[in-house]
């Protein structure tokens, strides 16, 4: 339902430009099954999804794809490009509660559903006593657990799409990005074409943003740097204003963030830098192990664990320098960490 809204509300603006156009909306059956589906963090469309669609336009079988910019598989195939960037729409997180309380008014021990590690870190922060559990399977699967099952108490998604699915008076809450920083692409739609199709600009140069699309460049920059294909608690967010773009991120909580600016045509560079920078703290290498260790990072008392820790630097200090890190596959695993978490060659 999520990805045919937004597929239909770009149709809507194009032909309110070009009345005579005519715009065909192609439903595909998902190639992607339900069980393969239920375990990807998605808002709209799945990877698996979104490579489908992708093939589709290379295939001429669709002349353009709508899909959620959060959605977005990097980097495109050579032959496709974004040809057109709207309006970005309210790039915030909204809080949905069937019995009207906000946060601060959730029983202790409620169980809250949010759609990314992201958002899990930042309210388990700040409500420690809530539960909040990571609902895989996009926002049309968490919508129909928390509204139709009752399976959570309250659900966490991003405020655009309550705009899309027209579901606003079910939100109690709406949080600012000073409070809750968004993920990277939150509230932006793209649509993809063929790169030579210079037609389709044209038809569509009347939605498309200039700086929704440098906002968006400079959040895919960051994502590529920072980010790869994996769900990790890491929040971003770009905004163009008096010639430059300034982007602001954050692991964990929130709490720590580093801003970035620069003049608009240095996208590239500015989210890029941003990222380098997060990836140089100390505290954003824990922050970033959580992807690993959901339940916790294991406990420093463990005697288990550190008897192991103990054996792995005994080897280390009896080995002769000539030997350490004599596989090159190693010695590359120990730069990429050294690159990750900022540390120096003995540590």
């Amino acid at each position: 339902p999520l990805a045919r809204t937004m597929t239909q509300a770009v149709i809507d603006l194009v032909v309110a430009r070009h009345p005579r156009l005519s715009c065909q909306m192609n439903v595909w059956n998902s190639p992607v099954s339900e069980a393969a589906k239920k375990d990807e963090p998605f808002v709209a469309a799945s990877r698996g999804e979104i490579e489908f669609l992708e093939a589709q336009l290379l295939q001429e079988q669709a002349r353009l794809v709508v899909v959620e910019a959060a959605d977005m598989v990097l980097p495109l195939p050579e032959e496709l490009a974004v040809v057109c960037v709207p309006d970005r729409a309210a790039p915030y997180d909204a809080f949905l509660n069937r019995n009207g309380l906000i946060m601060d008014e959730m029983d202790p021990g409620s169980r809250v559903g949010v759609l990314s590690m992201r958002s899990r870190s930042q309210m388990q922060a700040k409500w420690p006593d809530l539960h909040f559990e990571i609902l895989r399977g996009g926002v049309d699967r968490a919508m129909e657990t928390h509204m139709r099952r009752t399976e959570m108490d309250g659900l966490v998604v991003p405020a655009a799409v309550t705009e899309h699915l027209g579901i606003q008076g079910i939100v109690v809450e709406i949080f600012a990005p000073e409070f809750i920083l968004p993920g990277p692409g939150q509230g932006i739609l793209a649509v993809i074409g063929r790169a030579g199709d210079s037609e389709a600009r044209e038809l569509l140069a009347g939605l498309h943003s200039d700086d929704t699309a440098i906002e968006l460049e400079t959040e895919q920059a960051f994502c590529r740097r920072m980010i790869s294909d994996q769900d990790l608690p890491v929040g971003a967010l770009a905004r163009v204003a008096g010639g430059e773009v300034v982007i602001t991120g954050a692991t964990g909580s929130g709490s720590n963030r580093i801003s970035v600016n620069g003049e608009t045509g240095m996208a590239l560079a500015v989210g890029s830098g941003l990222a380098q920078q997060i990836l140089e703290r100390g505290d954003s290498f824990a922050d970033l192990l959580e992807a690993d260790f959901p339940d916790g990072l294991p406990d420093e008392g463990d005697d288990e664990d550190a008897i192991i820790l103990d054996e792995i630097e005994e080897d280390v200090d009896a080995a002769p320098a000539a030997e350490v890190g004599e596989d090159p596959d190693e010695m590359e695993h120990l730069k990429s960490l050294e690159d990750l978490a900022g540390i120096d060659e003995t540590a």
